[in-house]
Formats: structure tokens, C-alpha cells, sequence
């Protein structure tokens, strides 16, 4: 083995002190040969150079933009609870502001319900004080309607007839139940949605529920009691949604 090594070695040696020709060229001729010119390097170099720093420019102005779209979406993120509240409330706010004009409009309807009652209740009054009782006439629809509610309405082939007194507080008085009996289903609907009466007859006067329209001196009264009240106030829930107008007794 120590012999065959000895002897590659000899003959690589007896290779490098040997002249041998080159071999032949096998690939193609160069078309033409370009002197070195150090000033279009430098002017390439240069070039490249500014564009380097253009490409660099752009690569900062990118990541910047992306950078501060990220923070206004982060920020649109940490904003969009608090935008959602401030809807709802805005939504919340107006259909509490429709809903309150709508109890008012209501509110204008038991006034004229009430008023209609009252003035039935003073035709009563009235009439009680007449007795001439000589024609007949029939009885009123609001009595119909009453007894029919009340399951008491017959059909008959002869219309009722009564004396004329009788007749008109019939008519009278089922006129008047017939307007109670929807002011106070009126008033139902209203309680179910929070609103009611402020008891102000007798009461002291009460600044946050009542306003003072007028004053009365009065000596058999304490002095900032509700004597009379002249439009009725109701509460939505614990807001005041019309205040009491009332007239107040105070002392000579």
C-alpha cells in the first residue's frame, strides 16, 4: 500500500515539471473586447445608489401608512363599543321622545272625556230639579250599550218609551256611562304604561308635580293646600309627564 502511494506521488510530480500544451479552446470567441471605463461605473454605481434610496424611501412612506391605518383601525375597534352605546341611546332617546308626545296626545283625549263626564253629571243635576214629565221618547243609545255590556239588553219589536223626564235622565245617564266607561278604559291603557293621576285635591302644594295658577284666601284651610284643581297632572313612571295646574289657599 506505502509503495503504491510513493509511486502516485512520483508521477504527479513527474507531471508538474513536465511542458505540456494547453488544451484546445473549446468555447466560442469573444465578439468584441470592451476597455474598462471607471466613469460609467461610477455613474451606474451612482444610479443604483439613488435608487436604492428611492426603493428605501418608499418601503419607509409604506410601512408608515400601514402603520397608522393599523392604529385607526385599532382605535375604530376600542371606539365601536362606545359609538354602539351612543346609538342606542340616541334610539333609545327619540322613540322615548315619540312615545311621550303620543301619551300627551292621550292625555288631551281623557281632559275631553272627562270634561263630557262632568257635563253630562251637571245635565243630571239639572234635570233633577224639573219634574214635568209629559212626552215619551225612546231610550238612549250609551243606556243600549251599557245594558248590552252588562248582559241586561233585550231586543224588543216595540222601542221602550218613557215619560220625557225619565226619558232625558235615562238618556242622560247612559250618555254619562257610556263616556266613563271609555275614559276609563283609556285610563287603564295609560296605567299599564306607567302613567298616572298626581293626586293634588287637598294635597300641600308640591312645586316639582304642581303648578299654581291662581291663589284663594281661604281661613278654613291650610295655608299651600291644593283647593281646586284645574287641569289634572300625570306621572310617566317617576318623570312628571304634565304637571298638576291647581289653585292654592293662602291666608288673608
Amino acid at each position: 500500500m506505502t509503495n503504491d502511494k510513493e509511486a502516485l506521488f512520483a508521477n504527479f510530480l513527474d507531471y508538474l515539471q513536465s511542458e505540456q500544451a494547453p488544451p484546445e479552446y473549446l468555447g466560442e470567441p469573444p465578439s468584441s473586447a470592451h476597455a474598462f471605463d471607471p466613469y460609467q461605473m461610477v455613474s451606474e454605481w451612482t444610479a443604483l445608489r439613488h435608487e436604492v434610496k428611492q426603493q428605501g424611501k418608499l418601503l419607509h412612506s409604506t410601512q408608515d401608512a400601514l402603520v397608522q391605518a393599523l392604529a385607526v383601525i385599532r382605535t375604530e375597534q376600542e371606539q365601536m363599543p362606545m359609538r354602539l352605546e351612543e346609538i342606542q341611546k340616541q334610539a333609545s332617546g327619540k322613540f322615548e321622545q315619540q312615545q311621550e308626545k303620543l301619551l300627551k296626545d292621550l292625555l288631551g283625549v281623557v281632559d275631553a272625556l272627562d270634561q263630557a263626564c262632568t257635563y253630562w253629571q251637571e245635565e243630571l243635576e239639572a234635570l233633577s230639579t224639573t219634574s214635568n214629565s209629559k212626552p215619551l221618547i225612546q231610550k238612549g243609545f250609551w243606556k243600549k250599550l251599557v245594558d248590552w255590556i252588562n248582559g241586561n239588553y233585550t231586543q224588543s219589536s216595540e222601542p221602550e218609551k218613557l215619560p220625557i223626564s225619565e226619558s232625558l235622565t235615562e238618556i242622560f245617564t247612559s250618555n254619562q256611562q257610556g263616556v266613563e266607561l271609555i275614559r276609563r278604559s283609556l285610563l287603564e291603557i295609560l296605567k299599564q304604561r306607567r302613567v298616572v293621576p298626581i293626586p293634588a285635591q287637598g294635597k300641600a302644594f308640591d312645586s316639582q308635580t304642581m303648578y299654581a295658577v291662581g291663589r284663594e284666601s281661604r281661613a278654613d284651610v291650610t295655608e299651600n293646600t291644593v283647593i281646586q284643581e284645574v287641569v289634572r297632572g300625570y306621572l310617566w313612571g317617576d318623570k312628571v309627564l304634565r304637571e298638576a295646574q291647581v289653585i292654592v289657599a293662602t291666608r288673608k
